[in-house]
């Protein structure tokens, strides 16, 4: 079947909006945290940076507070943020550099300012990118406010140099005096003039500027063979990490050094060492005696975060012996803290301290104690990668999810804990579906060892392997399998294959008939056991099998080619939803095309008018009204960015989230099967969020 000849739209009489309260589903952290920054101007003020998840202000022992919730698709590589800079004379200035990577069709890096904390944000775009989620993210900070010139802000980049605004970050220059082209970190010494930096270049890392940076030289006597990742001022000079790599991996050797620049001699501080490098490192104010610091890649045995309280003379291991309170995010308790990047004293407290991990950030009040508490400190703070999402309509999980590097969850309640995490653990998982007509069947797959898929029978509470895979297979995949209605048969396509059948559990494999290409999103039909679907959105054909993926044929064919999204997200720009309960009826997000509907059985493919563009849909329960269910979407409608809800089968729809949460780029979009009007999307880097309406329309 071909569009020509069968298209025909549905009206919308208009867009209205509804007020919808939107919260995180709880897990707790879940993501790199390269950074954290006290500010000195105002106490209890402290903010942190992460590689995926935008960034957060936490006051007062409050909770973490996200700061970019508003940046929507176009602005989602902006969630990578690589920087922070906070002004010392003024507590309510906060600046940053976001951008996630520097590769061929990424965005330009972005300097972000703010004038009220972060709660809104102005913008200058940057002639450069920014890595920040790639290697080197978690390095000191390459902002530095002038402390006797607020105006005067220097930024430094990963492979574009050393730039400089002296408006307070409205233009920029690049300052050609400057030796390398990666920058670690940037900082004014405090005396006029004075500012140093460190390049990404063993043995020639830590450079000074005696002219507030016009022109710059390599500090003579440094560690040779290794380079500088972090600085602080001390009573004594300045501290200074070395490791021979960027990190957050890589890192073998390293070492702390004490320099003062007033005697220009460089003094060793002797750590207790097993190989690895140091990153993090703080010295406190108020006791002038105390540095801490931590390690970079020791994953043998283990990471570690040290104190000194004699200058450095002699070190204590505060992890070891140290008591550990998870009780805002239980999971974290099964894993050892890693990518220690960032370790940092309360300038205003010197019992205060906290250090950032690969899955989130510890904090104590009781530095000085023989025995030191460790508390994970999440609340607020969700910046898993939630891959893929999905709600039985039946049994204990109201949500089951697919996360990088943290398996994935079963939520009971999205916004309260307990959760349960998958097991055993895979890490990576980045595919999950179930059984509509046999809820409790569920499936997945992952990256981390062979069989890279696994099926569960009890809704996700535990997994069993696969016996088997396909053979080629080297990854689960992205979005990658499907189950079908009644549980029995399950098609998979993992990384780099077409689609794949299994009729027994995953015991054994047989590559699925009829020519669909590599890399797609297979999905279920949710009343006949028997349909399976597969959008290949760049050749503009829907694929149907009606022999339960033995054998697939083209259902449609002539439909809008999209372009495919680079990166493992090959299918951003498309995507097939089955409608609950419905044989047959599919419903289709083209991307930059709009939305559209699939009647199988009728043979017959409806436009929904209205939406500019259409990248994800799913479904909720049905208003009271209707017999079909609610359909969500996310796309453009009318130039404008949103989460949309229909009642009436897409013939009218409402906005159900605002400007200020847009929570970049959308993985998944879908509905509650048991709750009317609830939504669920889980958002790259912000984990899960779910929206209930709090009024009528």
């Amino acid at each position: 079947m071909r569009i020509e000849g069968a298209n025909r739209a549905c009206e919308i009489a208009n867009v209205k909006s509804a007020a919808y309260e939107w919260k995180s589903a709880v897990v707790g952290g879940g993501g790199f945290v390269p950074g954290i920054v006290f500010s000195g101007a105002k106490q209890g003020l402290i903010y942190a940076r992460t590689d995926m998840g935008g960034a957060y202000r936490r006051e007062n022992d409050g909770q973490w507070i996200p700061l970019n919730d508003a940046f929507g698709m176009e602005e989602s590589e902006y969630y990578g943020v690589l920087s922070l800079g906070l002004d010392c004379n003024d507590a309510d200035f906060v600046c940053a550099l976001n951008g996630k990577y520097t590769g061929e069709g990424s965005l330009p890096a972005a300097f972000h300012y703010s004038f009220d904390r972060g709660d809104t944000w102005e913008r200058t775009l940057l002639p450069f990118k920014a890595g920040g989620n790639e290697k080197g993210r978690g390095t000191g900070e390459r902002i530095a406010i002038n402390p006797c010139d607020s105006g005067d802000i220097i930024m430094g980049s990963t492979r574009d140099g050393l730039w400089r605004s002296r408006d307070r970050g409205l233009t920029w220059d690049r300052v050609e005096g400057f030796p390398a082209e990666a920058v670690n970190f940037v900082m004014f010494d405090g005396e006029p003039g004075l500012v140093y930096a460190a390049a990404a270049v063993k043995g020639k890392s830590f450079l000074c500027s005696c002219d507030r940076g016009a022109t710059w030289q390599e500090v003579p006597g440094q560690p040779k063979g290794l380079m500088a990742l972090r600085a602080c001022k001390c009573a004594e000079g300045i501290i200074i990490t070395f490791s021979d790599s960027v990190g957050p991996h890589g890192a073998e050797s390293g070492g702390v050094w004490l320099y003062s620049a007033e005697k220009r001699e460089w003094k060793e501080l002797k750590l207790p060492g097993y190989g690895g490098g140091f990153s993090g490192v703080s010295a406190c104010p108020g006791k002038r005696e105390r540095f801490i610091v931590s390690t970079l890649n020791r994953y043998s045995p283990k990471d570690g975060v040290f104190l000194s309280d004699d200058t450095g003379a002699s070190w204590r291991h505060l992890l070891e012996g140290a008591k550990f309170d998870f009780s805002e995010a239980p999971y974290a308790s099964e894993i050892t803290p890693h990518w220690i990047s960032d370790v940092k004293i309360n300038p205003f407290d010197p019992d205060n301290a906290l250090f950032t991990t690969g899955y989130g950030v510890f904090e104590t009040k009781n530095l000085s104690s023989a025995t030191v508490e460790w508390k994970f400190t999440a609340r607020g703070m969700e910046q898993a990668v939630a891959a893929q999402i999905v709600c039985p309509s039946k049994g204990r999980a109201a949500l089951v999810s697919a996360m990088g590097d943290i398996d994935g969850f079963v939520h009971e309640n999205p916004g309260s804990l307990p959760l349960i995490r998958h097991t055993p653990h895979v890490g990576t998982t980045l595919s999950v579906a179930y059984a509509p007509l046999a809820a409790l069947k569920a499936v997945k797959t992952f990256n981390a060892r062979p069989p890279y898929g696994a099926y569960s029978q009890d809704g996700g509470m535990s997994w069993t392997d696969f016996s088997s895979f396909p053979e080629g297979a080297k990854s689960g995949g992205f979005k990658s399998a499907a189950i079908s209605a009644d549980g029995n048969v399950i098609i998979w396509a993992p990384k780099g294959l077409c689609p794949h059948r299994s009729a027994d559990n995953g015991k054994s494999w047989e590559k699925c008939a009829g020519g669909v290409a590599a890399g797609l999103w297979p999905v279920a039909d949710t009343r006949n056991p028997g349909r399976f679907y597969v959008f290949d959105g760049v050749k503009g054909i829907l694929w149907e099998s009606t022999d339960a993926g033995i054998s697939f044929k083209e259902a449609l064919s002539g439909l809008p080619k999209s372009a495919a999204y680079p990166g493992d997200d090959g299918m951003a720009e498309y995507m097939a939803a089955p409608v609950p309960g419905s044989e047959g009826d599919v419903w289709l997000a083209c991307g930059r095309h709009g939305l559209y509907r699939y009647m199988g059985v009728e043979k017959e493919l409806v436009r929904i008018s209205g939406f500019d563009r259409a990248y994800r849909t799913g479904f909720g329960k049905s208003a009271a009204w209707s017999l079909y269910p609610s359909v969500y979407a996310w796309g453009f409608m009318a130039g404008i960015e949103g989460f949309f809800r229909s009642d009436d089968c897409g013939k009218t729809w409402i906005r159900i989230n605002d400007d200020r949460h847009k929570y970049g780029f959308i993985h998944c979009i879908t509905g509650d099967p048991r709750v009317f009007g609830r939504c669920y999307v889980s958002a790259e880097g912000r984990g899960i969020l779910y929206g209930d309406e709090t009024a009528n329309y």
